[in-house]
Formats: structure tokens, C-alpha cells, sequence
């Protein structure tokens, strides 16, 4: 299941402080994005619930992404980002290494 994040604070190093919607929990996550204009304040990421807990095998503490291409298929859902703007919306992948 997908959270809907709103970015709350950026700090320094990437560190965004982002509130679930609907519960209104905040999270700490730090956050790289590349072939994107930079997220701001609030802006929105709807990430898998995977990634935010830290008791689950999936978390980590620095996720990267980078826009979607649309001849990639075979990626698993949770790898998946959406980042939501004030003018664009942009389908992100995870990337590792």
C-alpha cells in the first residue's frame, strides 16, 4: 500500500521530514532525486509503506530515484515513487548503488 506523503521540511543533507496525510505520523527519510526538479515544502511523495517502516527488510535510511523510462516493465511495485508538485507529476524508480 502506497502512503501519501507531504513534504513538511527539508533539511540539510536531504533529510525530509514528511506527514502521512492521513494519519498525520511524520517520518525522517533522507532523499536523493535525479532528472527531476528538486521537491519543495509541500509538495507531495507517495511512497510504499515498506519504506518508511523501519522494522521492515526493505527500509533504508537514503533512497534514491530517478524518473520512470516508459519501455521499463518489469520493476517491483515498491520500487515505485510518485512525486507530485505544484506543475508536474513524475513516476519514479528506486535506484541502488
Amino acid at each position: 500500500m502506497d502512503l501519501n506523503l507531504k513534504i513538511k521540511e527539508i533539511k540539510k543533507f536531504n533529510q525530509y521530514i514528511l506527514q502521512d496525510t492521513k494519519t498525520k505520523k511524520q517520518y525522517s527519510l533522507i532523499l536523493e532525486f535525479y532528472k527531476v526538479d528538486a521537491p519543495k515544502v509541500n509538495d507531495m511523495i507517495l511512497l510504499n509503506e515498506d519504506l518508511v517502516n523501519p522494522k521492515n527488510e526493505w527500509f533504508s535510511q537514503l533512497y534514491t530515484f530517478e524518473v520512470l523510462d516508459a519501455d521499463e516493465f518489469n520493476i517491483n511495485q515498491r520500487d515505485i515513487a510518485v512525486l507530485i508538485t505544484k506543475d508536474k507529476k513524475y513516476i519514479l524508480k528506486r535506484i541502488y548503488g
